[in-house]
């Protein structure tokens, strides 16, 4: 009978502990269900096998002895601090002591502090990752690199101008007195004069009474000087002295004065002479015609001196000092080079086109250079010696400057960069890069491309790793 009962309970204890098993089973089978990620890029993860949607490496089982690990693990490539270690391939591993990535097996890193200029560390650039490429892809695609050092920075400053008439030797001949023009010795606009020809005659009754006045104070004087005792002589010095000090002040020239003095009679008319050599550039004289005082008959500009009015934009305005040495090159003259100085800066800048104005001044003896001619210039600002990096290995995005720095370990790190003067061939470094440091040159777009891809593909890949 025993033995009956107890055959009779066997398969009930049999079924009890196996459906006991099955439980614990299933239990812990939901506790640890497996997860996969990527070894290259750690932060995607994975439910199930397969591809990695960054780099198409096989995902690989998460180990548990990857949470023992005795490093320290961070989401952000900028956890660790200077001083720590990390893994170039995993910068999410972190130990405070030297070692061995528990990933990949690699040695881990030091990190130093890199400051720029300001004194702070070289922030990541936004949309851009840090890639590696190997020397193979390099040389198929070109790569090359250059280095960040200090140089000699000058920065030519290209630009036209105009050629005009050097307004301190322009001269305006407007008598002081009313009177009519009556023989004309200088006819036509851009005749040349040389200084005291005669330009034309003039018939004033002012200045016919004022001619009369100093002849008869003259004469006086003169019959005067003979009687050094006569009270009078000093009086008639004084009044011969006005009434030429008169004459003087209407520019009636000594010569004329003393055409007069031989003559003993006034003229009916007077010869007007030119002040100054040069060319006519305006002429309102005609024969017949009456004039007031001070009206413009004729204006007279010295071609022999030149001003040349340059223009340059508002951003290199701060750059041209006055003194400054500039080439002004006149191409229909068969590339003719002038060397000049900056002599004068306008102080003021054009609303519409926002350029500023220099004047330089060049000489012409042979007046074979005419006002209003187009000529090209050019300056050298000189920056001195400054921190530079090539002009081919930034990239303007518009927002911010980009370079890409080799680092040790053949990773091309995207760092903004902030630049100051510029040149053809360099542009002065004011943060961002450190001196001695290696920048990409060559296949400089590629590597912007590949490296806003892979970072657009990580952002995917991490948004797709955290929703699974």
């Amino acid at each position: 009978m025993r033995s009956f009962l107890l055959i009779a309970l066997l398969p009930l204890l049999v079924f009890g502990f196996s459906a006991a098993g099955c439980s614990k089973s299933g239990h812990d089978a939901h506790a640890t269900a497996q997860k996969y990620h990527c070894p290259m890029h750690p932060t995607y993860v994975s439910d199930k096998p397969g591809d990695c949607p960054i780099c198409n490496m096989k995902l690989v089982p998460i180990k548990e002895g990857d949470a023992a690990a005795p490093v320290a693990a961070s989401s952000s490539p900028s956890a660790a601090k200077p001083g720590q270690y990390t893994c170039p391939m995993h910068p999410e591993v972190i130990s405070d002591k030297p070692g061995s990535c528990p990933k990949c097996g690699m040695d881990l890193e030091k990190v130093e502090a890199k400051a720029g200029h300001e004194g702070h560390a070289a922030a990541a650039v936004p949309g851009r990752i840090a890639i590696s490429i190997s020397p193979e892809k390099q040389q198929l695609i070109g790569l090359t690199t250059e280095l960040v050092a200090v140089r000699k920075l000058t920065q030519p400053i290209r630009t036209t101008a105009t050629l005009e008439h050097d307004e301190t030797r322009l001269a305006r001949i407007a008598p002081r007195f009313g009177g009519w023009i009556r023989e004309l010795k200088v006819n036509f606009t851009g005749e040349h004069v040389e200084k005291g020809q005669p330009l034309f005659t003039v018939y004033s009754p002012e200045l016919l009474s004022a001619e009369s006045e100093y002849l008869l104070a003259y004469q006086r004087y003169a019959q005067l000087q003979s009687r050094t005792d006569s009270p009078q002589l000093e009086s008639a010095k004084r009044l011969v002295d006005s009434s030429r000090r008169r004459l003087a002040l209407w520019e009636i020239d000594e010569e004329e004065i003393r055409a007069l003095e031989q003559s003993g009679a006034p003229r009916d008319e007077v010869l007007v002479r030119s002040p100054v050599s040069g060319h006519v550039v305006a002429k309102t004289a005609v024969r017949g015609k009456s004039f007031m005082p001070g009206e413009t008959l004729y204006e007279i500009a010295d071609l022999s001196h030149l001003w040349v009015r340059a223009y340059v934009f508002e951003f290199e305005a701060p750059l041209v000092k006055q003194g400054q040495v500039a080439r002004v090159t006149f191409p229909y003259l068969g590339n003719r080079t002038l060397e000049s100085k900056v002599s004068f800066l306008y102080p003021h800048i054009e609303t519409q086109t926002r350029r500023a104005e220099i004047r330089l001044e060049i000489e012409n003896p042979k007046l074979d250079l005419r006002p209003q001619m187009w000529a090209n210039v050019e300056l050298d600002a000189d920056s001195g010696e400054v921190l530079t990096v090539p002009a081919s290995a930034v990239i303007d995005t518009g927002v911010r400057i980009v370079a890409f720095v080799m680092r040790d370990d053949n990773h091309l790190e995207p760092r903004e960069v902030k630049i100051g003067t510029r040149s053809d061939d360099y542009y002065e470094v004011l943060s961002g890069l450190h001196d001695g440091e290696k920048v990409v040159a060559r296949a400089l777009f590629l590597i912007d491309s590949e490296s806003q891809l892979k970072a657009a593909i990580s952002g995917m890949g991490a948004a797709g790793g955290h929703n699974h």
